[in-house]
């Protein structure tokens, strides 16, 4: 890395921080103005925050080497198996019952869902101890993705960076809750989409792929072949031939016809 590197990544996140102390006052007037923010956060903001907070870089780089070990395949095995599929049930079956909810947290809303009796209390505790096992699966799976990467491109070792990652987000959360997790998503968004334009234009201008080529699939010694027509078709073939662990892709496309007639 250039000097301007440090220099670009030490204003960034000098930002992030100052935001999250910038937004204190606002998030500090009551306990739904801290959890909540008040509820009245337009939809674009909330939907830009979830869209920035799920780009994560450990997601990111699982599905980058699909797409280079698949093709256009690759992308359709995150629509499926990624958090696609569950945001748009959500949106389309859930997301005008959770608003007249008026809950702040699971355990209310187990409890407007089932009552105060005892299968009531039954469905917090299980919920409960479900949320603390994903909540540590997640981070635990943002921390080593997200440490991979900054460690990598400071120079320093993964687990100190993913540390450092934790405590900045933990620093601008604590401080200004939920306004602060949700408006540094709208600014991180706003990075992610310029990136992503940028990156494919640089890369649509310099890189050209013959009409047969071998690629070595992630996490194997192997070789796959392909044709440029097939590595890029939009359309995913009935029945794929992949070595190794990919091989439970090889009825991708049975699966999604799955979903399409289902």
């Amino acid at each position: 890395m250039e000097i301007i590197d440090y220099i670009i990544v030490t204003i960034y996140l000098l930002f992030i921080i100052i935001l999250g102390f910038f937004l204190q006052r606002k998030a500090s007037t009551g306990i739904e103005s801290y959890f909540m923010g008040n509820r009245n956060l337009p939809w674009w903001v909330l939907g830009a925050s979830g869209m920035a907070s799920n780009t994560d870089l450990a997601g990111t780089m699982v599905l980058t080497s699909l797409v280079y070990a698949l093709g256009t395949k690759g992308f359709f095995i995150e629509i499926r198996g990624g958090v696609v599929l569950i945001m748009a049930f959500l949106m389309t079956f859930m997301g005008k019952w959770n608003r007249r909810a008026q809950v702040m947290t699971i355990a209310e809303w187990m409890e407007l869902r089932f009552g105060k009796n005892r299968e009531g209390n039954i469905a917090r505790i299980i919920s409960a101890v479900a949320n603390i096992i994903f909540a540590v699966g997640t981070m635990s799976y943002f921390a080593v993705g997200g440490g991979k990467f900054l460690g990598g491109f400071l120079g320093i070792d993964d687990r100190v960076a993913g540390i450092l990652l934790i405590l900045l987000a933990l620093i601008y959360t604590a401080v200004s809750g939920f306004y602060g997790v949700v408006l540094t998503d709208v600014f991180q968004g706003i990075l992610i989409f310029v990136g992503i334009l940028y990156i494919c234009f640089i890369t649509f201008k310099t890189v050209s792929l013959p009409e047969t080529f071998a690629i070595s699939i992630p996490g194997t010694e192997q070789l796959q072949e392909w044709s440029l027509r097939e590595w890029s078709s939009i359309i995913p073939p009935i029945k794929i031939d992949l070595p190794g662990d990919y091989s439970i892709f090889n009825l991708f496309g049975g699966v999604m016809l799955f979903y399409v007639f289902k």
